[in-house]
């Protein structure tokens, strides 16, 4: 059956040109999470398998033109064991399919891609999603400049996670997002002061239907290196919902490399909620804070460390969630996420995500832990 799958999938590809090198695999994984309340009262599972196929294709014999493919099928089983509440829901999906091409084009390299691919904005926090679209880039020495138009309309909602998904329990396979037409356009200088980066990052998010609102972001990057053992990574957000009123999101994370293999992190995030003039900050794309309720009216102090070497990778992150929904702040807990990742044998992953939530509000606090296995072939 797999061969049969593959062999449409590779025929496919021949439409477009002759298959100068192919190459084809696939992967299973499974993630099984345990969540609890503060007095493990109420337990939850989240469960979920799949198959992912995938093939890449060169159409060109330099390679300068190729085509990339992956589709999948998953379940996701939710489980609420205080309530006997289950649900189960069969995904299937097509999460790439792209056309992709680079040149060297006088003293720099021009990059297009086009169809459906993962796509973020400069801060992976307002849009980071498998979106269906074209890119275009042209990157030299000191300067990148780099355009993204696509449509969120055809994605599979039960797949991808955007902000206005309305889930409906019966849906099955597939049903789609909210129609959008992101815009974002982007320019930076790589070469400030040797090491330095700067970058400027314009976005408008479209709707095409009266059920959704008109988004617009503007974004400035900067990040660079300190010396031989440091870096810093800074960004501010300024968004608006049709044009009323202003949003923020500012964030600032200090790095600090003791060995190779051995990384530091601290630093601090502000998402607006109704503070002053400000609006609250709504994204695209889902994120969270940890495990906290917030996703936007918090002050976020951090540090972390990430350990990476041969065939570990380990990670702990502690925050402190201080909410502001309006204009008063005030502690509300301390968020703490451990990962670790296994690279067992070159085609079999183990990890394990663990972590709590510790509010001073009680109803908030929370504990989970996540097994995760990846098989590929």
């Amino acid at each position: 059956m797999k061969k049969l799958i593959v062999s449409g999938i590779f025929v496919l590809t021949c439409v477009f040109s002759s298959a100068f090198a192919v190459s084809w695999g696939g992967m299973l994984d499974n993630n099984t999470k345990l969540s609890a309340n503060n007095d493990f009262s109420a337990i939850y599972l989240n469960q979920s398998n799949g198959v992912y196929l995938y093939v890449n294709s060169n159409l060109s014999e330099n390679g300068n033109l190729r085509f990339s493919g992956e589709g999948l099928y998953k379940y996701k089983l939710n489980c609420d064991f205080k309530n006997s509440d289950t649900t189960f829901t069969n995904i299937a999906d097509v999460d790439l399919l792209k056309l992709s091409g680079d040149w060297t084009i006088k003293d720099g390299h021009l990059a297009l891609a086009l169809g459906r691919f993962m796509y973020s904005d400069y801060t992976g926090s307002v849009f980071a999603q498998v979106s269906d679209g074209l890119y275009a880039s042209y990157d030299t020495l000191k300067t990148k400049a780099s355009v993204y138009a696509g449509c969120t309309g055809l994605l599979n909602r039960l797949n991808v996670e955007m902000t206005e998904n309305e889930y409906d329990k019966d849906d099955q396979l597939y049903a789609l997002c909210p129609m959008y037409i992101p815009v974002l356009a982007d320019f930076t200088y790589k070469a400030l002061f040797e090491s330095h980066k700067i970058g400027l990052q314009l976005a408008a998010y479209i709707p095409v239907d009266d059920d959704h609102e008109l988004k617009a972001y503007g974004t400035i990057i900067a990040n660079g290196y300190i010396g031989t053992m440091a870096s810093y990574d800074a960004k501010i957000t300024v968004g608006t919902e049709k044009f009323d009123g202003l949003m923020l999101d500012a964030a600032l994370d200090a790095n600090v490399y003791f060995r190779s293999d051995i990384k530091v992190t601290a630093g601090a995030e502000y998402i607006s909620g109704a503070n002053g003039s400000l609006k609250p900050f709504k994204t695209m794309s889902k994120r969270s804070i940890g495990t906290s309720p917030f996703a936007y009216g918090a002050i976020i102090p951090k540090v972390g460390a990430i350990y990476a070497s041969g065939k570990i990778y380990a990670g702990v992150t502690e925050r402190i969630i201080i909410s502001m929904p309006e204009d008063k702040a005030e502690y509300n807990g301390f968020d703490t996420a451990v990962n670790v990742l296994y690279n067992m044998f070159s085609d079999v992953q183990l990890g394990l995500d663990a972590g709590a939530y510790i509010s001073k509000e009680s109803a908030y606090t929370n504990f989970y832990a996540t097994a995760k296995a990846i098989l590929a072939f």
